[in-house]
């Protein structure tokens, strides 16, 4: 299932070799997700490499997200997981392009709604200044991977409801039609597991990991645009964020 190419001459370090090999195999779909690598010892075999360069290239795919040890059973190819930039990554579906997956997604509601406390307060509108609600499901590949509720104020953004977000990305309509470029976001994370309602909505098991994430996106100007709610498997998404000072 692997095509090794080990280069011993090579100034490229012999884990770093087998690494591209595993991931190459994955890439062409020789190595699909729940397959199995081959033990230890018979990688070592076939690759002329020690048991510390083979387990050293599995640790950093394991560290890395690629696949996962089963005690008793060996190391598994994982399913594709996107690793977002919790405060820098504003669109889903360009991060799904990036593992190489085709991103979707269904719209199950659009309406324009007078704005609650909770909704205004983030997106620093008047009260009851009425807002565009939009709920939708998120896939890759055609597998639902977040449900999200989405915030934008219908008065800041006339027509904004009359767009198709299933074949147009919000951020892009934003920009196209409105001269409005997301810069920066708050977001607040919480760890949860799926209930009976969102293992229905995301085709999963209830009590699977998940995380509840909150998040406000601002223009260029500091001022907030779009405020979601976002409910995510927490088996397909992993969530990351930079600092510097």
């Amino acid at each position: 299932m692997i095509n090794y190419h080990i280069d011993k001459y090579s100034k490229v370090p012999l884990y770093h070799q087998l690494i591209e090999n595993i991931l190459e195999s994955i890439r062409l779909g020789k190595l699909k997700p729940g397959d199995f690598l081959p033990p230890e010892e018979e990688i070592c075999q076939l690759t002329g490499t020690s048991r510390g360069t083979v387990r050293q290239a599995i640790n950093s795919l394991v560290d890395k997200g690629h696949v996962i040890r089963e005690r008793g059973k060996g190391t598994q190819i994982k399913p594709p997981t996107l690793n977002h930039d919790l405060v820098g990554d504003f669109s889903f579906a360009n991060g799904i392009k990036k593992i190489g997956l085709v991103p979707s997604t269904k719209v199950l509601s659009t309406e324009v709604i007078p704005g609650r406390n909770g909704v205004t307060g983030r997106l620093a509108l008047a009260k009851k200044e009425m807002v565009f609600k939009m709920k939708r499901i998120r896939c890759a590949d055609n597998e639902p991977w977040l449900y999200e509720t989405t915030y934008i104020s219908e008065e800041k953004f006339p027509g904004i409801h009359e767009f198709d977000f299933e074949a147009n990305l919000l951020i892009d309509i934003l920009a196209k039609e409105y001269a409005c470029v997301l810069s920066k976001i708050n977001a607040f994370v919480e760890p949860t597991i799926t209930d009976e309602k969102y293992a229905e909505l995301l085709g999963v098991k209830e009590g699977i990991p998940a995380l509840v994430i909150d998040r406000v996106m601002y223009d260029e100007a500091g001022r907030p645009v779009v405020y979601s709610h976002a409910y995510i498997r927490g088996d397909r998404c992993r969530y990351y964020f930079n600092i510097s000072r």
